[in-house]
């Protein structure tokens, strides 16, 4: 282990009870001071790197390991947890399981008190580390009554108490809204500034982490694909994709575009300001050509089908004290054949308006209209078969013992004659390509496997409309898309859709119709490339358009029509002059 180092892993193989290998033949050295991003599919190997790192295994999940581990000046599988938890902070995916004292501040203050730090140096953590994370002044709230973006602040705050000299950060970031990923990724930014804390952060989230990492890792099968400094390895687009990695949307186009500068420290340009001057130069020298009619505008929407979802001035309070007023006179039309996107940051009433449209709360003032009439009117049965929701978490969903028998349950239930069932359960299966795993016990497929079951098991019920409430949270890139284009074909085949979601890259590619909810109020509403040109207004719920809209609207001066908002469209419109090559 070099003497500069904080983590060396060489050759490290695990297998987890069971005879499953999450790791193959790893190595990773960080030293003291560097951040490094760890990619891959979900499965890919990410989180077992993190639990070997930071003593998680074996002391909490067992397994075998062959090769060498060391953490600062320790082996984490030879000493107890409370000895390398003071060398290494852990922050995972959900800060509900990290958050449990009745105050901010004695959440911060449990962990040094607990190694019997003195008195006024625990006070002086925590308003470091309160500092740090920006939320002083709120050291006497309760931590389960913050936002999402604060829980997961408090959570780090919490880990800084301790003062590890390595930071593990499994997917800090992938269950927040806009807002939550900046403020922690603000936060984090923070600390890489701060000084020689070594970081290690999982994530799905290229984007985030692109101006930030010193080294990249990526993992696939539990082996190393692809390590180095991140214009190395993002240079790597079709091996990424592969890979089930998405390769960060401002590289994408300058890689399509060859706009590598052999100048620049990495080759690439890291702001969309910057591309959009590298793209302006370009076409000065003839590199690029503009074919704006390669791209015709949208069409308007004006959706001639019959409305098949109303809300009629729907307000709905949730009890306190003090209550919370969670949609406010909301009025929507949802028109037969639609695929309508909706965004928000956390608690803006996206959730709350479709479980309302599918019967699950009842507004305190208005109502809900499906195809004409009060959804009061219609059984729990009826409303179950003609409107889908699909919840975010489909865990929430899946009770029986097999994937045939989940399906089948609703089928069952709604009263479809026995003869038709079958059939239908192996359609709906087929369709979610799980045709191969029928009688295999759901909790035993991957977290993106029974996402697709809980949407198996509601298209198999022959729905009108179907609800997709945040089927991004927690999902890698390939998953994301795999459960989009389950919704396309829905759509194709004439059914109407509503997506939740805060991927405004996959939104942008889906959805005709985008609406924006804000305080319990639609903010705005209209055809996606509209609504994502409006920046002004986008800010107020902290949604930022996709890069490719944003370089649009930076280069409609010279002809690049404003209104595309996918890099597919900009690649349509800037075309290279010579042939350019991906990186492999």
């Amino acid at each position: 282990m070099r003497e500069d180092s904080a983590i060396s892993l060489e050759n490290v193989t695990f297998t987890y009870e069971g005879d499953v290998v999450a790791l193959r033949d790893l190595n990773l050295t960080a030293r003291r001071g560097e951040f490094v991003v760890v990619l891959g599919a979900n499965g890919a190997g990410k989180s077992t790197l993190c639990y070997l790192t930071s003593g998680i295994v074996p002391h909490i999940y067992g397994g075998r390991r062959r090769g060498n581990v060391r953490l600062v000046d320790l082996d984490p599988w030879d000493e107890p947890l409370y000895i390398t938890a003071q060398r290494c902070g852990v922050l995972m995916q959900d800060p509900e399981v990290q958050l449990f004292m009745p105050t901010l501040k004695a959440e911060l203050a449990f962990g040094p008190a607990n190694l019997g730090v003195p008195r006024e140096e625990i006070l002086r953590r925590v308003q470091e580390a309160l500092a740090l994370v920006r939320l002083e002044g709120l050291e006497e709230h309760n931590p389960r009554d913050l936002s999402g973006g604060q829980k997961q602040r408090a959570a780090l705050a919490s880990v800084l108490t301790m003062q590890p000299q390595v930071l593990i950060l499994d997917e800090p970031t992938s269950q927040l809204d806009p807002l939550g990923r900046w403020e922690v990724g603000e936060a984090i930014e923070r600390l890489k500034r701060a000084g020689d804390l070594t970081i290690v952060m999982t994530t799905h989230e290229t984007e985030e982490v692109l101006h930030l990492a010193d080294q990249v890792l990526v993992l696939e099968g539990g082996e190393t694909i692809l390590q180095g400094s991140p214009a190395e390895v993002f240079s790597q687009t079709r091996r990424l994709e592969q890979a089930g990695v998405k390769t960060p949307a401002l590289i994408q186009i300058q890689a399509r575009l060859g706009l590598k500068d052999a100048d620049r420290p990495g080759g690439w340009s890291l702001t969309v300001s910057e591309v959009a001057d590298r793209v302006r130069e370009a076409l000065g020298k003839g590199q690029l050509a503009l074919r704006p009619e390669a791209v015709p505008p949208p069409p308007a929407l004006h959706n001639s089908g019959p409305v098949v979802l109303e809300a009629r001035n729907l307000t709905v309070e949730y009890p306190g004290p003090p209550p919370v007023t969670a949609l406010r006179d909301v009025r929507l039309e949802i028109r037969q054949g639609e695929f309508v996107g909706i965004i928000g940051q956390n608690g803006s009433g996206k959730s709350t308006l479709v479980k309302c449209f599918v019967g699950l709360l009842r507004p305190k003032k208005g109502e809900v209209m499906f195809q004409g009439q009060n959804l009061r009117r219609f059984s729990v049965g009826e409303i179950a078969r003609r409107i889908g929701l699909v919840l975010q978490n489909p865990d929430y969903q899946l009770f029986t013992v097999s994937c045939r028998d989940e399906v089948r349950f609703g089928l069952r239930n709604v009263g479809v004659p026995e003869e038709e069932i079958d059939p239908r359960v192996d359609e709906a299966l087929r369709r979610v390509g799980l045709e191969a795993y029928a009688d295999l016990f759901p909790f035993r497929l991957s977290f993106g496997d029974r996402r697709k079951l809980a949407v198996a098991a509601t298209m198999a019920l022959g729905p009108e409309v179907l609800i997709m409430d945040e089927p991004t949270t927690a999902q890698d890139h390939r998953g994301r898309y795999q459960l989009a284009e389950l919704a396309r074909r829905f759509h194709e085949e004439g059914g109407t859709v509503l997506m939740i979601t805060h991927d405004v890259d996959l939104i942008a590619r889906y959805a005709q119709r985008l609406i924006v909810m804000h305080e319990g109020r639609i903010l705005l509403d209209g055809p996606t490339p509209e609504v994502f040109a409006q920046v002004e207004e986008l800010r107020k719920s902290f949604v930022v358009p996709p890069v490719a809209a944003q370089l649009a609207q930076a280069l409609a001066p010279l002809g690049v029509p404003p209104h595309i908002t996918t890099l597919d469209e900009l690649t349509r419109v800037l075309v290279p002059r010579t042939p350019q090559v991906e990186g492999e």
